[in-house]
């Protein structure tokens, strides 16, 4: 189809809280002044009657199944997918005459959720197409994007497609493009690092009742982005607490093998120095038994050459990392007691340490500086001004978002993202978040997530609809500041004799992607199905 007199500057949302048949979910505001272009009977009013062929598109598959019905978002009408029984089926439609660029595609929605595959896809080629898939909303119109449509040749494909059980339902209405020129690439991926336990402790990995390799799933089912976690002397039997776990999980040897398994299957990398031989966070950052009795220039000095040392072996063998996390949930300092946040001088002094060993392996990596409790206003404002105040450097400011331990819903975070992004002028990756899809872990206990905060739902299915809930508010951020995210902990499944430490249980296996026996589970369609 030719676009002729559609464009518009500085354009205001039609479908306002005034003009929808209900209030659609409050999101952030749309850009102030862009290009848009409507899509052609994008709302679906065009003859201005109920159809089973809405003018302009075409609908393809179980046919039967969308129909042009009253109750839209955007004027009268809107088209709808639903069947008694199972079905799959697709719209699309060819926008031409379009400026070539970049774009994103705003459209409005209502589903019932359950759905296998729901969302909404453009670009030019559509093997390299973007994609957002709907969350639940039975009863409120949301907002949503399909984020860095790449258009060439002046023209753009649009598909609306659900895949689903019989009874689920979905609507589209009010579509349209809107010019940006800003590329978009949504990372979503998870934490890996002790998938060589797992695989040595005898966990499998299933894909529809068939072993397969864990990174040969997690590929296939969307994710483009590994976390590693780098320990430097775990599982030394002398040291404490380096004996907490076994001998050199998560080290550098064993995160080297990891990173050259995630490069090849295409995967970026997030490097996590954790500068300590366990795990470390807001309450233990304890340091490297070699570290142990360095003053303040040989411990910065210390770091600076274990960064720049592991980096050039991450370089030899072609895995340089795109992403350098700089400690772990380092809200209260690292390296304790030299670089505490009682210390905020010396703290400075380690970050910019390690930024320095990083850029003179790699300019290319961007450095992060990683808190937990997104969401938390105060936290951030004082600590990302403290370092300002002393120009520390980094790139990236890394958030850890729970709902157990924040109680924020994703539209919450988001909001916060939103501040900080603004504030701080950084972009903004949420490093862990995670969901409990079972109340218990196998043997009737508790997890490490007792509940998930404001979501009250313990499924598998309640776990997909909070990851399409996150996704859709990460493309809800303004100036697509929000660059994606990392699941917690994805591959750590329940196998026998197998703990979070050596004779410990394992205290996430009701939170990972996959189930107590290794089989993937539903959650990761929303990691498939949205980039």
């Amino acid at each position: 189809m030719k676009i002729t007199n559609l464009i518009v500057v500085g354009f205001q949302v039609v479908c306002g809280m005034a003009a929808c048949s209900d209030d659609p979910v409050a999101v952030g505001d749309p850009e102030p002044s862009v290009v848009v272009v409507k899509v052609p009977n994008g709302s679906f009013e065009d003859n201005a009657a109920e159809t089973v062929s809405p003018e302009g598109w075409t609908v393809s598959g179980e046919r039967s199944a969308a129909k042009v019905v009253e109750g839209g978002c955007e004027g009268n009408y809107a088209l709808h997918y639903e069947s008694a029984s199972a079905y799959t089926v697709t719209t699309t439609q060819t926008v031409d005459g379009l400026e070539d660029g970049i774009y994103d595609l705003e459209f409005y929605y209502k589903s019932s959720g359950g759905q296998t595959a729901c969302y909404v896809a453009a670009g030019t080629d559509m093997d390299n197409r973007k994609m957002t898939s709907l969350q639940a909303s039975p009863t409120t119109w949301i907002r949503s994007y399909v984020r860095g449509i790449k258009v060439e040749g002046r023209k753009c494909d649009i598909e609306l497609h659900s895949q689903s059980a019989g009874m689920n339902w979905s609507r589209f209405d009010a579509l349209r493009l809107k010019k940006t020129d800003k590329a978009y690439d949504l990372l979503k991926g998870g934490d890996i690092s002790q998938l060589t336990y797992v695989e040595q402790m005898g966990g499998k990995f299933y894909e529809d009742g068939e072993e397969k390799d864990c990174i040969e799933i997690l590929k296939n089912n969307g994710f483009n982005i590994v976390r590693l976690r780098l320990y430097n002397d775990p599982g030394n039997p002398d040291y404490t607490p380096s004996n907490r776990l076994p001998e050199g999980i998560s080290g550098p040897e064993d995160i080297l093998r990891l990173a050259k398994r995630a490069k090849e299957a295409g995967m970026q990398i997030l490097l996590t120095f954790h500068y300590s031989d366990y795990w470390t966070n807001g309450e233990t950052q304890a340091k490297p038994h070699d570290w142990e009795s360095l003053d303040r220039l040989a411990l910065k000095q210390a770091l600076y050459d274990f960064t720049f040392g592991f980096m050039n072996k991450m370089k030899a063998q072609g895995t340089i990392p795109e992403f350098v996390a700089l400690g772990n949930e380092t809200q209260s300092g690292m390296l304790y007691p030299d670089g505490s946040y009682e210390n905020f001088a010396q703290l400075s002094e380690l970050y910019n340490a390690g930024y320095d060993a990083v850029k003179a392996v790699s300019q290319d990596s961007k450095v992060i500086i990683h808190l937990n409790a997104a969401g938390d206003k105060d936290l951030y404002n004082w600590y990302f001004g403290e370092l300002k105040n002393r120009n520390t450097k980094y790139d990236v400011i890394g958030a850890s978002y729970y709902p157990y331990w924040t109680q924020k819903n994703a539209a919450q975070m988001r909001e916060w993202a939103d501040y900080i992004s603004a504030k701080f002028d950084k972009d903004i990756l949420i490093m862990e978040t995670g969901y409990s899809w079972n109340k218990t872990l196998p043997d009737g206990t508790p997890g490490q997530l007792s509940d998930n905060g404001p979501y009250k739902d313990f499924s598998p299915l309640g776990q997909k609809n909070y990851m399409l809930e996150l996704i859709k508010e990460i493309k809800q951020a303004k100036d697509c500041r929000i660059l994606g995210f990392l699941y917690w902990d994805p591959i750590f499944i329940e196998v026998e004799g197998m703990g979070w430490e050596l004779g410990a249980k394992n205290y996430v296996s009701n939170t990972t992607l996959f189930d107590f026996s290794g089989n993937r589970m539903e959650v990761l369609d929303a990691f498939k199905y949205n980039n």
